[in-house]
């Protein structure tokens, strides 16, 4: 993993005030590309909702995580139960996820041993 300024590897969250880091260093990376701090900020929220359904799925009897197809899998009847009740977790299904480990170092919080 990459060191950062903005990145608190000890408790393995973002340090207050990256959002305000990150349009500086995509100018640099991406100086052709016209990303501003909006897309950035938008980007961050979906993945964070995102990565939190799936941790729901994960945490509920009957799903699973195929880490071949980077994706929660579940029978028919388990996802049509979960969804009466649960309808933001439909964009997980069916859909792979390839960055969710990337995402659970970001996101989740750790717990201390």
């Amino acid at each position: 993993m990459t060191q950062s300024p903005m990145w608190n590897a000890a408790q393995g969250t973002f340090n207050p005030g990256y959002l305000n880091y990150l349009p500086g260093v995509m100018a640099v990376e991406f100086s052709d590309a016209p990303i501003e701090e909006f897309h950035i900020k938008t980007k961050i929220m979906r993945w964070k909702r995102d990565c939190k359904v799936i941790m729901n799925l994960m945490h509920t009897p009957g799903f699973d995580w195929d880490p071949a197809r980077h994706e929660v899998v579940a029978e028919d009847d388990v996802w049509t139960a979960y969804l009466q009740d649960h309808p933001q977790a439909r964009l997980a299904r069916g859909v792979q996820f390839p960055q969710f480990n990337d995402w659970c170092l970001c996101f989740v919080p750790r717990r201390n041993p």
